[in-house]
């Protein structure tokens, strides 16, 4: 294809992960708060069925009739788990499993069956090949670019004005649908709309990503911004974000270890997730480490208060000796040991010559401010 290169050719496949990233997060984002996700796990993969289905019809294996193919197809397979779970004999998760390998398998029976006569393998569709991507070019405005990039750059900006033109109807519908439908708006819509925009991405997606891996391009971002995030559009800003870190660290990684790129880039994703999950302000090992040190702060307060409360004692040599104080907490002389340490060391503690534990004056400041924060 004749044309200046709009972009050096060697960073194409970074911009198609980048820009397939973002477009992908951003719907995703709206899949994620409305616990979409399986769903949107089977609308990748049953889509596959509408774009081979269209296929057969066009012959074309660039004709619009292919996405518009997958776009019917994902509202089919929306349909199809409804229709499942409203007979309350199959739960939601179930129907998806049922409904998606169905339309998957027959795809891949009829592409396993027609390889030679279609312009996509089974490798292709699965997996993706975003390195490849650059290999086929158009001409626009007197430029050449990957059609992928094209094509991946259209879908962003499509979904960028649904987002911005339905950006209430998508709040209120994604936290609450009841209340939406009372104020006049149509949830149908907005959920039917939202679904066939999850189609078009993902078709869209395909020669890069693949329809395996597009799943964690669609979820990972937007799950991991979940966990952050305070508000919508943080939420989305953040997507945005861990969307461009996955697919460069994604890229450079691939290259260096000479792998899949989208596959590297799907493995980032998880893991900058599972970086998210445990280390966030309030996520899991986060929780864990406040817990054990809210645990050991609160013993060592416990311990300033005995003392506190018994430095004025006739017998103190039994009520805060060093061998006998522990007798008195129940608890361990080890655990006793790291308190002394500890209150030591911050020269809120003394031992007396008879072996007597005694709060300095620090340690008498400390001891008032911790009976007023209690309320003592």
């Amino acid at each position: 294809m004749n044309g200046i290169d709009l972009i050096p050719i060697e960073y194409e496949p970074l911009l198609i992960l980048i820009i397939t990233s973002i477009a992908c997060g951003l719907i995703g984002s709206f899949l994620v708060l409305r616990k979409l996700s399986m769903l949107a796990d089977g609308i990748s993969h049953s889509v596959l069925l509408g774009i081979v289905l269209a296929f057969f019809i066009t012959g074309d294996g660039s004709s619009p009739y292919l996405l518009l193919g997958a776009s019917v197809f994902g509202v089919v397979t929306v349909l199809s788990v409804e229709g499942l779970s409203s007979t309350k004999l199959v739960k939601g998760d179930d129907a998806v499993g049922i409904v998606y390998p169905l339309f998957f398998s027959i795809a891949v029976i009829l592409i396993t069956k027609y390889a030679r006569n279609i312009p996509f393998g089974t490798d292709t569709v699965l997996m993706g090949e975003v390195i490849l991507a650059p290999l086929n070019r158009i001409n626009f405005m007197g430029f050449s670019i990957s059609k992928s990039l094209f094509q991946m750059i259209t879908m962003l900006c499509v979904n960028i004005g649904f987002i911005v033109i339905f950006f209430k109807e998508l709040k209120i519908t994604s936290f609450d649908e009841e209340f939406a439908n009372i104020a006049g708006f149509s949830a149908s819509f907005i959920f039917y709309a939202l679904m066939i925009l999850t189609s078009m991405t993902t078709v869209t997606a395909f020669n890069s990503v693949g329809a395996i891996l597009v799943i964690s391009f669609l979820i990972a971002p937007g799950s991991s911004a979940y966990l952050i995030s305070r508000s919508l559009k943080e939420m989305l800003l953040l997507s945005c974000i861990y969307a461009v870190a996955n697919s460069i660290l994604g890229f450079f990684l691939a290259m260096k270890l000479n792998v899949s790129m989208s596959g590297m880039t799907a493995v980032v994703a998880g893991i900058t997730f599972f970086l998210t999950f445990l280390f966030n302000r309030e996520g899991f090992l986060t929780s864990v480490l406040i817990r054990k040190k809210n645990k050991s702060l609160l013993k060592t307060e416990l311990f300033i208060m005995y003392l506190g409360n018994h430095m004025n004692d006739k017998n103190l040599k039994e009520e805060l000796g060093k061998g006998t104080i522990k007798n008195h907490l129940m608890w361990t002389q080890d655990e006793i040991n790291r308190q002394e340490k500890l209150l030591i060391k911050k020269e809120f503690l003394g031992i007396r010559g008879d072996k007597v534990y005694y709060l300095t004056e620090k340690g008498i400041q400390k001891y008032n401010e911790i009976k007023k924060n209690y309320g003592v």
